[in-house]
């Protein structure tokens, strides 16, 4: 088994950002008045964040990752792969505005969760990508290093949300005490929070995730788009 972490907002709310952007309305079920496609965000990310501190080379958001260009650049050096970057904008406490930082979007895929997780499909809407995932039992193997890509940043179906990296890229990161994340050691240090020890995983279809010409890739093969 390959040591892994989950790469995930800090502990104090101050810190956390607000997402400011505004979204689209998702695509109806056929099936269901309850499920809902993913709402597409509209322009690039917009976060505002409650403090005035410069120095913070990463902004976290609920879900949403912004790295300034500096950190972004010693990634390039380090070689570090699986990401892509758009355009962001962080608001500062005190009105002003940066543009020097970049959306940060994980692209590395480690394919379906492993059998011996517990993972398993309960529930798949006929009528639109809505699925239900049991939770999971076995926290040492949620990984299936087989279907893994190789990179350093990565996601595992079905919990896609979570921002996963290699030991590299944490020690890397931890080494050069970068602020404003933390550091999980995989899923095992979520064991026993409700969210996922006890109500699973619902999800859509894998573009909500990826960017579209990887959600089908990887998702077309395996019914995920």
């Amino acid at each position: 088994m390959n040591p892994y972490f989950n790469i995930t907002y800090p502990l104090s709310e101050r810190l956390i950002a607000e997402v400011k952007n505004s979204y689209g309305e998702g695509p109806r079920c056929s099936v269901s008045t309850e499920h809902r496609g993913g709402f597409p965000r509209i322009g690039p990310l917009s976060l505002e964040v409650r403090h005035n501190r410069r120095d913070e080379q990463i902004i976290c958001g609920w879900g949403e990752f912004a790295i300034h260009e500096s950190l972004l650049e010693e990634f390039d050096k380090e070689g570090f792969t699986g990401y892509r970057v758009k355009p962001a904008k962080i608001r500062f406490r005190d009105g002003s505005e940066a543009t020097d930082y970049r959306e940060f979007i994980v692209t590395g895929w480690a394919g379906r969760a492993s059998p011996e997780s517990g993972v398993q499909l309960v529930q798949s809407c006929a009528g639109c990508s809505h699925k239900e995932y049991s939770a999971i039992t076995n926290y040492d193997n949620v990984v299936d290093w087989s279907q893994w890509t190789g990179e350093d940043f990565f996601i595992v179906w079905p919990m896609a949300a979570y921002k996963l990296v290699t030991e590299r890229v944490a020690l890397w990161l931890l080494a050069r005490k970068v602020k404003s994340v933390r550091l999980e050691g995989g899923f095992t240090e979520r064991e026993g929070q409700p969210i996922i020890s006890r109500l699973g995983f619902t999800v859509g279809c894998l573009s909500d995730y990826l960017p579209k010409d990887l959600a089908i890739k990887y998702g077309v093969p395996l019914g995920l788009e």
